[in-house]
């Protein structure tokens, strides 16, 4: 089989990434209402937030779009839509909103992210 070279991502764009991987339970004592976990796991990966293009939003048929919107790229770190990561650059929370695939032929991916905390309600 050949082994081509795959796209990567400069390492020198890439930063610290934190997914917050939130846990709990029902509280049957208390109504069957969600608690939630005190210390919320996290898994540390490798990314870079980026703006969204005129070129990306022309393209992407998922809806509305605000100024908060923008790009995650990582080299093979997979996140599931509504996943929530925080970036240690910044400091600034996301939340996945869809993920914007290359197809199968490199492990680069990317997802359209929505900034927490000022994002305009949809």
């Amino acid at each position: 089989m050949l082994n081509f070279a795959k796209p990567q991502i400069p390492i020198g764009l890439l930063h610290d990434m934190k997914q917050i991987t939130p846990g709990g339970s029902h509280d049957s004592t208390n109504g069957g209402q969600w608690k939630p976990t005190l210390n919320p796991a996290t898994v540390t990966f490798k990314g870079v937030v980026m703006p969204m293009s005129n070129e990306d939003l022309q393209y992407m048929p998922e809806g509305t779009y605000t100024k908060q919107t923008q790009k995650l790229y990582t080299n093979s770190h997979r996140l599931a839509v509504g996943a929530t990561f925080t970036d240690t650059y910044d400091g600034a929370t996301y939340t996945v909103t869809q993920e914007l695939t290359h197809g199968p032929i490199h492990p680069m991916k990317r997802y359209a992210v929505e900034a927490r905390g000022g994002a305009s309600p949809k």
